[in-house]
Parts: structure tokens; C-alpha cells; sequence
């Protein structure tokens, strides 16, 4: 549901202007943190995927990268 719909329908229930307010608030951080928690997922995909291309080629994979990665995401839970 976009940020507008909500809106409109919490007015049609007739709710008042700062539970409207408290309600556009916390979509937006919803929104904020789910943005955050999609660029941690593109690093870590990243660093994987570095990973596993340095294994494949025979190489010893740098794992440190993945592992930063990781415990960010963790830390956003």
C-alpha cells in the first residue's frame, strides 16, 4: 500500500489528524529501514559472489567482506 492509499483510507474511517500523522511517521521508517536492509543484502550477494569466484578459480577466498556484511544485517535485526 502506498503512503497516499493509506491516507485516504484512514480518512474514510474517519480517524483523526495525529493518528494520521503517527501513521505516515511509521511508514516512513518502515520505509527507511527497509531501503537500508536492501543495500546490506546487494553487499552481501556481492561479497559472496566474490567469494565463490575466488574459489572457483582456485584461489584462497578473502571471506571478510561477506562476514562484515553479515553481522550488519544482523545488527539491523
Amino acid at each position: 500500500m502506498k503512503k497516499d492509499e493509506m491516507t485516504t483510507l484512514l480518512r474514510s474511517v474517519s480517524c483523526d489528524e495525529n493518528t494520521i500523522t503517527a501513521m505516515c511517521n511509521a511508514y516512513e521508517l518502515g520505509f527507511d529501514q527497509g531501503a537500508a536492509a536492501s543495500e546490506g543484502m546487494k553487499t552481501l550477494v556481492v561479497a559472496a559472489a566474490d567469494v565463490i569466484k575466488s574459489f572457483d578459480a582456485g584461489g584462497d577466498p578473502y571471506t571478510g567482506k561477506f562476514w562484515d556484511a553479515y553481522n550488519h544485517l544482523q545488527g539491523m535485526v
